[in-house]
């Protein structure tokens, strides 16, 4: 079995990198890290790539509602979002910011409640939202962990498999995050990416979680 890919079913990944802001502060890594997320999703774990690079706001919704035409049961799919993410506090809403959105309307920004409800009620049976920008804790309500047996582990993995499930993993909670790490890679990118790349077993989230979360 691949190393950290869901136990059945087609994998999809739609991938999402923004550094070219037309009217917002450029960012140096986000387009690498999104280019490098694809490229280790699609050669080593098998997945099938839709990778969106400096993208408006309606490419963005047009490829999530394409995803949940598309997607059935037997289809698992990853998010990955590289780019500015803003709060808006009065609202209590998060956004990720498409490539032509500016500050004062959220006419081009991103809903995450939009994508949120969108990942909602698809079909597919295992979604994960990978978000590395600031604020991207809007994405989650809370967290639990525990440690397991190996025992215990490989019964969890094969009793979650066969249920729906909506998780994410994401940068920092409601605050802003590092765009560089030094080496074209945001720190969050950097150790999502060795994770992913170093692993020969399979992860569940919590594990990905925690192997990420040590060097970040």
């Amino acid at each position: 079995m691949r190393p950290w890919t869901w136990i059945s079913g087609a994998n999809h990944v739609l991938v999402i990198g923004i550094n070219d802001y037309q009217n917002l502060p450029r960012l140096e890594t986000a387009v690498n890290d999104a280019s490098a997320v694809a490229d280790v999703l699609r050669q080593k774990y098998g997945f099938k790539v839709e990778l969106l690079l400096n993208p408006t706001r309606g490419k963005v919704i047009r490829a999530l509602d394409n995803l949940r035409g598309e997607l059935t049961e037997r289809d698992n799919l990853l998010i990955y979002y590289a780019g500015h993410g803003v709060v808006d506090v009065e609202a209590d809403e998060g956004f990720w910011m498409s490539v032509d959105a500016e500050e004062g309307t959220r006419a081009d920004w991103i809903s995450i409640g939009a994508v949120t409800s969108t990942v909602r009620a698809m079909s597919a049976k295992h979604v994960m939202v990978v978000s590395d920008s600031c604020y991207s804790g809007r994405l989650t309500r809370g967290l639990t962990a525990e440690v397991k047996t190996g025992a215990e582990r490989e019964a969890e993995l094969r009793r979650l498999s066969g249920k729906r499930s909506r998780t994410a993993l994401v940068s920092g909670g409601l605050e802003p995050v590092s765009d560089g790490g030094g080496d074209g890679h945001s720190v969050f990118t950097r150790a999502f990416l060795t994770v992913l790349r170093e692993s020969t077993e399979v992860l569940d989230g919590q594990q990905l979680f925690t192997a990420v979360r040590r060097p970040v």
